[in-house]
């Protein structure tokens, strides 16, 4: 009892003088076992358990001062940078929404609904960034299971709005994330957890496409492959590199050819994907937003109101969803091209610092965590500019500008980010359970 009590004394005065709650259990473990070796190798070089004891509390020197120096470096990194640009991008993006469909007679946006949004964002915001991404790791494969019960329940259950259910919808824009869950959860599984991982893909792929939502299939699709080559590149799966790669290529194209045989092979896809490119082939149906948008691009001014002529039916009749999904449009014809680049561009540099810094932490769960929401909301980004330049693919909405709950999950997704490294000093990789090793009995004959 006294052997524990002395290095117990010894961690419970460091630990007092360690402010950061998330840091003094982490800390004290590590302090604890390399007291414990220490004292080992004491015993071993011929010294009594008590003696060994005190020379090992005494080798590590005053619990004070140790503990003051773990408080210094152990502290939350604040990202105050990042998180003042989402909430100054999320606040441009009510303003903007708020102002430009101002005096519409429909599909005017109200401010109280304005208000509450970005209330609830900042909210998510704030509340994921003080999350333990630690924690999260423990209940990995929990968490994914989880998350695909509510995303089905809400399935069933979400009112639905123009046949797709409502809040689903919302909720499909997590599934890169949660697709991390899964990989992590399968770590040192072998072959049996990579293709686990790849069937966990394919049921959030799937999930997206009976909502239907096919902006988050296809975003979900690219953003875990790229998830899937990352963990096979920190060896998640302990199988050969060069094989999984090759697997996971062909997997990837076998599911891209099977997505795309039976796409195609619908009449109406077809001429859906020939109408985006050409929209005057159906001017007065599919090919209407397309052709309303490229004329209002082709008013715009670089700074001030288009010239366009509306015909005297308002702007909000002259282009549908001028108000939601094409509000780029509508800032580009309303405030002019300058105000739009600006606002793509601190967009693009606030997903370029989240990737580029995700990719430097050694935490190998917060590195995919920051992969993933970067890459959905860089892939939100990519299609509302394809969307807003005239070829009407799926439906997409700006990230953190446009959108209700679209802005709100946005805002819980940075947060997230920047949760990983605002407690990256003290974040510590959860050991795998041991892959089952496979004996090899080796033959050797001679002949005489």
């Amino acid at each position: 009892m006294q052997e524990r009590e002395t290095i117990q004394s010894y961690l419970e005065t460091v630990q007092e003088q360690i402010r950061w709650k998330r840091a003094r259990p982490v800390l004290v473990q590590e302090l604890e076992q390399h007291l414990e070796d220490q004292r080992d190798a004491f015993v071993q070089a011929g010294n009594s358990s008590e003696e060994a004891e005190r020379l090992a509390v005494a080798d590590m020197g005053d619990p004070v001062t140790v503990g003051a120096e773990l408080d210094r470096i152990h502290r939350p990194k604040p990202q105050w940078g990042p998180l003042g640009l989402t909430l100054a991008l999320a606040c441009a993006g009510a303003v903007l929404r708020v102002f430009l469909t101002a005096g519409w007679e429909f599909d005017s946006i109200r401010l109280p609904q304005t208000i509450l949004a970005l209330a609830l964002g900042s909210a998510c915001l704030l509340g994921m960034y003080v999350l333990d991404i630690s924690r999260l790791a423990r209940h990995a494969g929990k968490l994914y299971i989880a998350a695909l019960v509510l995303l089905v329940s809400s399935w069933y259950w979400s009112p639905t709005t123009a046949y797709v259910p409502y809040y689903t919808r919302y909720l499909l824009l997590v599934c890169p994330v949660l697709y991390v869950f899964c990989l992590y959860s399968l770590r040192q599984k072998g072959w049996t957890g990579f293709f686990l991982a790849i069937l966990g893909g394919l049921v959030l792929t799937m999930i997206c496409i009976q909502t239907p939502y096919l902006q988050a299939a296809v975003m979900t699709m690219l953003t875990g492959f790229v998830l899937l080559l990352c963990a096979i590149q920190m060896d998640w799966f302990s199988i050969s590199r060069k094989k999984a790669r090759l697997a996971a290529f062909g997997a990837a194209l076998a599911v891209a050819a099977g997505y795309a045989y039976i796409l195609l092979s619908i009449p109406s896809v077809w001429a859906r994907l020939q109408i985006a490119i050409h929209p005057e082939l159906d001017p007065l149906c599919r090919g209407y937003h397309g052709i309303q948008i490229r004329k209002v691009l082709e008013s715009a001014r670089w700074l001030g109101i288009g010239t366009l002529d509306t015909g005297g039916q308002g702007f909000v009749r002259f282009l549908p969803e001028a108000g939601k999904d094409m509000l780029p449009a509508t800032m580009v014809y309303t405030l002019g091209w300058l105000p739009y680049l600006l606002l793509l561009a601190a967009l693009a540099a606030l997903l370029v610092w989240l990737l580029v810094r995700g990719m430097k932490q050694k935490h190998q769960l917060g590195r995919l965590i920051v992969v993933a929401v970067s890459l959905t909301l860089g892939f939100q980004l990519l299609f509302s500019v394809i969307l807003n330049s005239g070829i009407v693919l799926f439906s997409a909405h700006l990230p953190l500008v446009v959108g209700n709950l679209h802005t709100v999950m946005d805002m819980a997704l940075t947060g997230l980010a920047l949760s990983v490294f605002r407690g990256s000093s003290i974040a510590r990789e959860k050991p795998a359970a041991p892959g089952r090793r496979i004996k090899r009995i080796r033959l050797q004959i001679e002949y005489q």
